[in-house]
């Protein structure tokens, strides 16, 4: 770049005198290279994503329902403590928010979020189909599209029995991963803050990295099991590596 500079200013050389050329080539350098350097900065810091916790007008927009079963779980804004969350009351039901996206992850990849749940749920199979709910739940769905059944995604929950630290595959499809992040009545009722890097978690799983992350979901669901429960999600943030285009 420097020698471009260079070459540009000399063939106006007949316009300025020695010391107006060499204080302009001076000063185009210094601003071309930390122009450079901010810009290399500024790409490579990581930025947040807030897909749910603002709760302004319009945020469910963003939000669609999907439902697995006959029955819908209820969702809804309330109140607590001065501050607005998502409640998710389900009774034998089976339904979750999806917001839907267009990123393609750089090095950096971590989710966070705060939930709580009002109970556990008794189930004791969860890797069968027939034990397949959880009290909450978090979705990190990737490439191509969450109504294909063959799209990865990596489930985050908040089980009954399987212990803390546990993966393993969900009993529907081979292309899902569960990760047991909280378990049982230890914590139930209070609210816990996740970090979980879900391209490092991606990576260990699927033996690569993903190539694009299409949506961010959360689900409360007991239709299997029959039983009911409450669970409160808030501040779900995506931390990327670089600016990509979210679809609207």
């Amino acid at each position: 770049m420097n020698s471009l500079i260079l070459l540009i200013i000399l063939h106006f050389r007949r316009f300025f005198n020695l010391r107006q050329l060499i204080k302009t080539y001076c000063i185009i350098t210094f601003l071309s290279t930390h122009l450079f350097i901010a810009v290399s900065t500024s790409l490579a810091q990581p930025i947040s994503l807030k897909l749910l916790g603002d709760f302004e007008e319009g945020w469910s927009h963003h939000w669609m329902a999907r439902k697995f079963t006959s029955g819908f779980t209820h969702y809804e804004v309330v109140e607590e403590d001065g501050n607005l969350v998502l409640m998710a009351h389900s009774k034998r039901s089976a339904s979750g928010l999806w917001h839907m996206l267009d990123i393609h992850p750089g090095k950096v990849g971590k989710i966070s979020w705060r939930w709580k749940v009002a109970k556990s749920l008794s189930n004791k199979k969860e890797k069968k189909k027939r034990g397949d709910d959880y009290a909450a739940r978090l979705f990190v769905v990737f490439e191509p599209h969450f109504l294909n059944w063959k799209t990865r995604a990596i489930c985050y929950v908040w089980a009954g029995h399987e212990p803390v630290g546990r993966v393993y595959r969900n009993p529907y499809s081979k292309s899902v991963a569960t990760f047991v992040i909280e378990s049982g009545n230890e914590q139930s009722g209070q609210w816990i803050f996740e970090e979980r890097d879900y391209i490092e978690d991606y990576r260990n799983y699927f033996g690569e990295a993903p190539e694009m992350v299409s949506a961010v979901a959360v689900m409360s669901d007991t239709d299997n099991t029959g039983e009911e429960t409450k669970a409160w999600f808030d501040d779900i943030v995506l931390k990327l590596s670089e600016p990509e285009h979210e679809r609207k």
